[in-house]
Order: structure tokens, then sequence, then C-alpha cells
């Protein structure tokens, strides 16, 4: 007897469906970000970092300015009660002048003032006299301190001044020292400097004659001393030197000191 067939059911699987969908949108969300990432603007960024360190800066000076002031303000409040102390010996001095003028006139005769008036010694009025005028002058000299003390304070630091010193191996030559700033050039030579701004470098009659000079002797030579924010004018002024044939050399300038030449000035 045959066997009977058994119906068989079909069924679809929706696991591979659903696993490609899953990697597609995978896929997209990775590509998003990529392009996301690539067009963030970085000058942003940077603009941003840029601006919280100037404002941690910021409030660093301001820190720094609010504890100036609080020992400014301690310092004249020092010097007010100074001035009142000094106001107040100077009533005491008058109203003992007063009375000194007033025991010197009934002295001499003279019908003394209505003001009923306190029997005082001389001696002791002179011993206190003086105590107030010592007292007075040392009050005096205290506030002149704090004032200058005070006015110091205000001022901005000095640059120290940079020494120019002999270096290498043309200790022999007989060098002329022009310093290069970004505005232009000073020539130090003769008694007094001489200025050239930067636009009339090639015009200038006292540069190009020193060079001129410069070329004809044998151990002359132009030493550039380049400030910081001078390397724009160290290269205009050389390339004139060069096209005067005119030996030339340089040295770095540190700050924006006075140049203290002293050294060549006692060997010439």
């Amino acid at each position: 007897m045959a066997r009977r067939k058994r119906k068989t059911k079909l069924t679809v699987s929706l696991f591979p469906f659903l696993s490609i969908l899953a990697c597609v949108i995978g896929t997209l969300t990775l590509m998003i970000t990529a392009l996301a990432l690539g067009q963030m603007d970085t000058d942003t960024v940077a603009r941003a970092e840029k601006y919280e360190k100037a404002s941690r800066q910021l409030e660093t000076d301001r820190d720094v300015i609010r504890r100036m002031k609080i020992k400014i303000s301690q310092v004249e409040a020092y010097a007010g009660g100074k001035l009142k102390e000094l106001a107040d010996a100077r009533r005491r001095l008058d109203r003992l002048q007063r009375e000194k003028l007033s025991i010197l006139r009934a002295k001499d005769g003279e019908k003394p003032p209505v003001v009923l008036i306190p029997t005082v010694d001389p001696e002791k009025q002179k011993r206190e006299l003086s105590q107030l005028e010592d007292e007075l002058h040392k009050q005096k000299e205290a506030m002149d301190r704090l004032l200058a003390e005070l006015k110091e304070r205000k001022k901005p630091p000095e640059e120290a001044e940079v020494l120019i010193q002999p270096g290498g191996s043309g200790v022999d030559l007989d060098p002329t020292f022009v310093e290069c700033a970004a505005s232009g050039i000073v020539i130090y030579e003769g008694a007094q400097p001489h200025r050239v701004h930067r636009k009339d470098l090639a015009t200038d009659k006292t540069f190009t004659e020193l060079l001129d000079r410069v070329a004809k002797q044998p151990k002359a030579t132009v030493i550039f001393l380049v400030r910081d924010d001078g390397l724009g004018t160290y290269h205009a002024a050389g390339a004139i030197a060069r096209s005067h044939y005119a030996r030339n050399g340089k040295l770095p300038v540190v700050g924006h000191g006075k140049i203290d030449l002293s050294f060549f000035k006692g060997k010439r």
C-alpha cells in the first residue's frame, strides 16, 4: 500500500534580509559621520580655542590688576592717615604759636588778649615746639617717600641696555654699527645717531655714502644689529649694501633696550 505524501509547508526566512538592511544602515551612518567630520570648520575650532585661551589670560590679568589696586589703596590709605596727623600737628603748632605770642606780648607790657590762656612753662613750650617741628619734618619725609614709591610703581619697567661685544674671527676690522628695527635703521656714527626710515634706505645720502666708504676701505665693515622685529629691514638694507659692494655682517639683538657700544668706543 503506497504511503501518503506529506504536505510540505513553505516558510520564508527574514533573517538574511534584516542582516542586509542592518549592514546598509550602518554603512550609511558611517558615511554620514565621515562627511560631517570632513565638513567641520577647523578655523572655527581654532578660533574657539584661541578665544578660550585669551579668556583665561584675561582673568589672570584681571586678578593681577585687582591685587595691585588693593596694594595701591593700602598705600594711599597709609599716606592719608599720615596727612591727617600732619594737619593735626600743624593745628597744634598754630595754637602753640598763638599762645607763645600772647605770652611775649604780656611780657612786653601789652595788654593780653581777652582769651584766657593757661599758664605755660616757656622752656617746656620750647621743647614741645621743637618736638613738633621734628615730628612734622619726619612726617613730611615719610609722605615724600610714599609718594615717590607710588610714582615709581606706576612707571613701566625699563628695558635693560644691550651691550655689544666683539665675536668671531673679524676682530681686526673697523666696524660701523647699524641698528635694524621694524620702522627703519639707526646709523651709530659720529656724535649723534642718524635715523633712516625703511622706505628711504636706497635714497638716504648718509647711508649710501657710508656704504661707498666701507667698500673703499679694506678693513671697514658694516655690522647690522638686527632687532627681533627688524628682519625685513635687515634684508632690505643688506641688499643695498651688497649692491654697493660694502662688506657687512649681522648680530642679533634680543629685546628693545638701548644699544651700548662703549666697548668699541674705548677701542677707537
